[in-house]
């Protein structure tokens, strides 16, 4: 009687489902592996093209800040134009309208130069500052000598234009000045003051302007 011991070839049988259920796993994690690399590169791309977009809009946002401060500065113009208005709405019926005044002045403006303040002044306030008459003349000699005596005096007319502002640099003044003097309604247009001074590590020319317009120049 022959006897064949099977207990070998059962156990190889065994090892061999054993090995072959572990290369399935392998394969699975394997490929899970392989699967979420992919995954993860095109996550990559995608957030590589995000930050692209990103930049972009950055640069367009800078590139949006100089106009943004453009507008601002326009509204603050706006702003003291309508102060302006209102300190000179004193002016006669007989003199040029404010709006005028204002306009020109402003319209005038060159780059680097803004203005804080346009008010009418009298001789005497001129006279109060020191100023030498010579900058000006004295526009009310001939009107003191025929003066009567038991009249009361008289306020003086109005006539000069102070403007202040600052400006980045002396030639912005200078150039302002020009463009008032052709103004044919101003028969003096004199600089009484120009100071620098720093403000946030700029320097800064503020000045005065004095612009002297006679009685018989101010028509409506």
């Amino acid at each position: 009687m022959i006897r064949i011991n099977l207990h070998d070839y059962r156990y190889e049988l065994r090892k061999i489902e054993i090995q072959k259920r572990v290369v399935k796993c392998c394969a699975v994690v394997i490929a899970a592996i392989f699967f979420i690399l992919a995954l993860w590169l095109m996550e990559q791309v995608r957030l590589d093209s995000v930050r692209s977009e990103t930049r972009k809009l950055e640069s367009q946002v800078a590139g949006k800040k100089g106009q943004f401060k453009k507008i601002k500065a326009m509204e603050s113009r706006q702003k003291r134009m309508k102060t302006i208005m209102a300190g000179i709405d004193s002016l006669r019926e007989k003199q040029m309208p404010a709006g005028t005044i204002v306009s020109d002045l402003n319209m005038n403006v060159p780059d680097g130069l803004w203005l804080t303040s346009i008010i009418q002044r009298d001789s005497d306030y001129l006279r109060t500052k020191k100023i030498p008459v010579i900058m000006y003349g004295d526009p009310y000699k001939k009107k003191k000598r025929r003066k009567r005596k038991g009249k009361k005096k008289q306020a003086l007319p109005k006539e000069f234009v102070e403007v202040s502002g600052y400006s980045l640099s002396e030639e912005g003044v200078a150039d302002y000045m020009k463009r008032i003097q052709e103004f044919p309604y101003y028969k003096t247009t004199f600089l009484y003051k120009s100071t620098r001074r720093i403000i946030g590590g700029q320097g800064i020319h503020k000045f005065i302007i004095y612009c002297y317009m006679p009685e018989n120049n101010k028509s409506a």
